[in-house]
């Protein structure tokens, strides 16, 4: 069986499910007065055959008819209503849990996983707003049908119980057979997603080096499998739908047997007859409907386990408020730090340590793989550290909420990354969704524009600041994109500026401007880090420090640490 506790596991899962139980309530007591207005055709029939017929009463059929007509209209209302409610209820998962999927996916981590959040979240959002839960809420008032079945005569009722008993064998029999092939069907489907995402964001370089064709097989075997899977479970399905449905219609058809044999016995009345087949449909119907969407239902279990995994921490963790500290000067300490690589085989810094104070240039150099490159995006705040201690201004970076400390960091990476939408709003770091003034926001992203020297640049572009350029910079030059980067590090002038390798893509002009902006940035008070190898941004340092194997290994003022290294100046990116 499918363990539907597991993902309730999940405190986040849990809450969410928690904040919906008032329209899971409503839907369910709609399914309840549903389920008593469906003995309505049942109660038509059993006075039409037992009352009408025997008497000729056409005044008592018109009125029966008249309450059937009310009855069923109800119904049907009722019927619009729950789904209403249950369509509101799956948005009011999305809004619950939709927040924390995008920020753990906007926090950093796989893409991939990302992505696969996000289709996980939709794929429960849609099963709680369609006819499956319906369905489920139906099945808990077959009962109520078999004691009516009951009622009318302990035969037809017991006949109703072993039906019931057998279709829910069937079901469960189903669910046992398509369980394993739901599951891989849904991680291989997965993984076809999260490559298939990949080799989109760098078709440029599949198509340069040859590699589509390779790629597109890769791809279509993945998805062979999955759907191989998929098709297999759903072959499974589609034979106990097609035994569920024919021993329904066997039963319903039995039971006006059954009926007739104890009518002909004088034991119940010929409405009785119609009555129970019309109780025994109904009572089998839900079931029916759960194995039919089976393939759907596990999918949606599959999907929230997948959210619990990727959500397993308590939602009230989001809404911990600290204490509101002071913006900072731009002291950063970093002591003994440690990064692990993301399999935990090795380390790639181990202990590294560096102090970078206000109205400061500090440069750090080191050969390839020295942990130049984590080390400046720990310093950003973009990557969480293993071991060791990381503050500004003293207080360590846990202290802060993250969009508040990033506000005082600017970070300039070694890629561009880019995102999709206008100029402005990359450069202001999308700070019009953030309800900043929209005055101020024109200013700071002019001005942060103007110090990185790309102003000029984009008054060229068709629609200016307001030119909208795609995912990964498409449309622009690397040194372009590399510029407008850098002015959205400037953007609001921080009091921490990091800089990995600001210069890798520009000409003299662009490193010009990038050094004078360094300056300036020294100048008004901010601590600038710059990792670099080529000797023109590394002019302005005051303070250099060498790593090596992850390690601090020499550092100081500018002059005493080249004075220290008796070799050639170390020099390369980190890969």
């Amino acid at each position: 069986m499918i363990k539907i506790d597991e993902a309730f596991e999940s405190p986040t899962i849990a809450a969410a499910f928690r904040a919906c139980r008032t329209h899971f309530a409503a839907a369910a007591a709609a399914s309840f007065l549903l389920n008593l207005l469906f003995l309505a055709p049942a109660i038509y029939m059993l006075q039409v055959y037992d009352r009408v017929v025997a008497t000729g009463g056409k005044l008592t059929l018109l009125y029966i008819t008249i309450a059937l007509l009310l009855a069923l209209a109800t119904l049907a209302l009722l019927d619009a209503l729950r789904g209403r409610i249950l369509i509101r209820a799956g948005s009011r998962l999305n809004r619950e849990l939709a927040p924390r999927v995008l920020r753990k996916i906007a926090s950093g981590g796989n893409d991939a996983v990302g992505a696969e959040a996000v289709r996980d979240l939709d794929t429960v959002r849609q099963t709680v707003g369609g006819p499956l839960a319906a369905a489920m809420l139906d099945a808990p008032w077959t009962p109520v049908f078999i004691v009516v079945s009951f009622l009318l005569h302990p035969w037809l009722g017991l006949f109703a119980l072993a039906a019931t008993a057998v279709l829910l064998a069937l079901a469960l029999r189903n669910e046992h057979a398509t369980r394993a092939q739901m599951d891989g069907a849904s991680r291989a489907l997965g993984r076809s997603y999260a490559s298939q995402q990949i080799v989109a964001a760098r078709a440029g370089t599949v198509r340069a080096l040859g590699m589509r064709e390779p790629l597109v097989t890769r791809q279509l075997a993945d998805r062979a499998v999955s759907l191989d899977l998929l098709q297999r479970a759903q072959f499974i399905g589609g034979r106990y739908s097609a035994a569920i449905r024919f021993f329904r219609l066997f039963a319903q058809s039995a039971a006006l047997g059954i009926g007739a044999l104890l009518a002909i016995d004088g034991k119940i009345s010929a409405g009785a007859i119609v009555a129970a087949s019309i109780l025994l449909g109904r009572a089998l119907q839900p079931v029916e409907a759960l194995v039919s969407g089976w393939t759907g239902f596990s999918s949606a279990l599959t999907a929230l386990r997948n959210l619990a995994g990727h959500l397993p921490g308590d939602p009230a963790d989001d809404a911990f408020e600290r204490t509101r500290l002071p913006a900072p000067t731009g002291l950063i300490e970093v002591e003994n730090l440690v990064v692990r690589a993301p399999d935990g085989s090795r380390p790639i810094l181990a202990g590294a340590t560096l102090r970078a104070a206000p109205g400061e240039i500090l440069g750090i150099i080191g050969p390839s793989g020295s942990g130049k490159t984590t080390l400046a995006r720990v310093i950003a705040g973009a990557l969480q550290h293993d071991l060791g201690s990381v503050r500004i201004d003293g207080a360590p970076y846990d202290a802060w909420d993250q969009d508040e400390l990033g506000a005082h960091i600017g970070f300039m990476p070694q890629e561009p990354s880019l995102l999709d939408g206008t100029v402005k709003e990359n450069i202001s770091r999308f700070a019009e969704w953030r309800g900043d003034d929209a005055a101020q926001i024109d200013a700071r992203t002019v001005a942060a524009a103007q110090a990185a020297g790309i102003h000029e640049f984009i008054m060229r572009l068709p629609l200016g600041y307001e030119t909208r350029i795609g995912g990964m910079a498409s449309g622009l030059s690397a040194g372009q994109a590399q510029l407008i980067a850098f002015a959205r590090a400037l953007y609001g002038d921080p009091s921490v500026l990091v800089l990995d390798e600001p210069n890798a893509f520009l000409d003299s002009e662009g490193e010009r401007a990038v050094v004078e902006a360094m300056i300036a940035a020294r100048d008004r008070g901010a601590s600038v880090i710059v990792i670099a190898h080529r000797q023109a941004v590394l002019q302005p340092v005051d303070s250099l420090v060498l790593l090596g194997l992850g390690r601090t290994q020499v550092s100081g003022p500018r002059d005493e640490v080249l004075a220290k290294l008796t070799g050639p100046r170390p020099t390369g990116d980190e890969s």
